[in-house]
């Protein structure tokens, strides 16, 4: 647990359904792990874009916040960023990649991303891209 993570953060994580969209196993499934452990109480993971647009229509409730790998096969990040904005106006995508580069920052701000974390992120970064989509 960090500074960050106050009670009032915890509490509202605990309010929201997340899902982790990842196709590396192995990050999925910490992503969901570091989830819960911040409090979140529901999070729902997907392999791809293709397999998260599937699991949104059938999701009751939607997920608030997608957290989302950008490179995948199939459909990517970003076309699922488009997608489920287009599909869901109200849901909350936090972008997780490698791609550090700030013309990509822009290209997922301009796309509807409501944060980007850069990977390999730690706890804090995480926390902090969370922490702003509360207000």
């Amino acid at each position: 647990m960090t500074e960050l993570e106050t009670d009032e953060f915890i509490g509202w994580m605990s309010g929201k359904v997340f899902m982790v969209v990842e196709d590396a196993t192995s990050s999925r499934l910490l992503e969901a792990a570091l989830l819960r452990s911040m409090g979140a109480q529901k999070v729902l993971a997907a392999v791809d874009g293709n397999d998260a647009l599937a699991k949104l229509t059938q999701a009751d409730p939607v997920p608030d916040i997608l957290i989302c790998d950008w490179m995948m096969p199939g459909l990517d990040g970003i076309g699922l960023l488009t997608e489920a904005k287009k599909r869901y106006p109200a849901i909350r995508v936090v972008m997780l990649t490698a791609k550090g580069e700030m013309d990509d920052v822009k290209l997922a701000r301009t796309m509807g991303a409501d944060g980007y974390v850069a990977k390999p992120f730690t706890r804090e970064g995480l926390v902090s891209a969370l922490k702003r989509l509360m207000t």
